[in-house]
């Protein structure tokens, strides 16, 4: 039996301490979200790092070794963390190495691929389409070549796939930065970044109103584990406003580089707003939304009153739209359109 460490900072994430590979640790482990790293020789809990400690499966881990026989010792620290820019700028070069990875293996994959495939069509293509003679003592070889063509012509299509699917992760892991610093998934992602903080603003008070009402009772709080609640707390308030910060001076920073951010002070009501190729007739300006008319023609270009599904109406975010235009413009657009029509 062993003497285990489950450890957590944000920093690190969750680690296993006093683990050896192959003395079964991982195996009771795995269950729970554990995996062994290869690289560096450990076991962790996966999505751990920059993030609060998972308490439900690190209990777990710890009851299922502790009735495997070990002894089990939690250390949980909180405040070790790193920032997120330093966070953020990993990610990064983790998808750059991904790309890479993906791409040279898809390379492979695609070679061998087409290796196979020339091989099995040229075995193929060596009969001329010549049926097998089965009385003949030629049938066994014509067999087996036959065979042999139909399993390399499998295989081919096989790997083609696999390098297919390769190729796709890499250009995906190539795009993360850029899809990451995009404006409009900046946008969505710093108001959700918000609704985050406010609950956990909301939480804190919470926690130490319910703390004040029981104080001096029977039912009063311990007092090590209400510091432990606001330490976790206190951590996940700098670490939400830490990252608002970061993604609203890149807001600014792509602001200043020219990107449009759109805001209610874009549009009054009777402008038109473009998403993708279509555009929408403005109905009301709203805080967060512009209310747009519903079709009765979904494959419109252009949706306004002349084609609005009754009094239907739907709404568009901000973070959405990609242009807009005036009544007058729309309807010189559309008069210009009529005149080629």
């Amino acid at each position: 039996m062993a003497d285990i460490t489950i450890k957590h900072t944000r920093a690190e994430g969750t680690l296993i301490v006093g683990s050896e590979p192959g003395d079964g640790i991982l195996e009771l482990l795995n269950p729970w979200g554990f995996r062994y790293a290869r690289t560096v020789g450990f076991v962790y809990l996966r999505g751990s790092r920059d993030r609060a400690a998972d308490m439900r499966r690190i209990r777990g881990a710890q009851a299922a070794l502790e009735a495997d026989g070990h002894t089990v010792t939690l250390s949980i620290d909180e405040t070790v963390r790193r920032s997120f820019q330093e966070a953020e700028t990993e990610r990064y070069q983790r998808a750059g190495g991904r790309a890479v990875r993906r791409e040279a293996r898809a390379d492979r994959l695609q070679a061998s691929s087409d290796a196979k495939w020339a091989e099995g069509r040229r075995i193929a293509a060596s009969y001329m389409g010549e049926p097998v003679k089965v009385d003949h003592y030629s049938a066994g070889r014509h067999l087996r070549d036959l065979e042999r063509s139909r399993k390399l012509c499998g295989q081919a299509v096989a790997e083609q796939e696999e390098a297919d699917r390769c190729r796709s992760l890499a250009d995906a892991a190539a795009t993360y930065e850029q899809g990451r610093k995009h404006v409009g998934t900046t946008l969505r992602r710093l108001e959700r970044l918000r609704a985050d903080l406010g609950c956990i603003e909301r939480k804190t008070a919470g926690t130490l109103r319910a703390a004040m009402q029981v104080a001096g009772t029977s039912a009063a709080v311990d007092p090590d584990q209400l510091a432990a609640d606001l330490v976790r707390l206190d951590a996940e308030h700098h670490d939400l406003t830490e990252q608002i910060r970061a993604w609203e001076g890149h807001i600014e920073q792509a602001e200043a580089d020219g990107a449009k951010v759109w805001r209610p002070d874009d549009f009054t009501p009777g402008d038109y707003v473009g998403l993708g190729e279509r555009w929408y007739l403005v109905l009301r300006v709203n805080q967060k939304t512009l209310t747009v008319p519903k079709s009765v023609d979904w494959k419109a270009q252009v949706y306004n009153r002349a084609n609005q599904l009754g009094k239907a109406t739907s709404t568009l975010p901000y973070d959405k739209v990609t242009g807009r235009m005036s009544g007058d413009e729309m309807a010189a657009k559309l008069t210009a359109e009529t005149a080629t029509a």
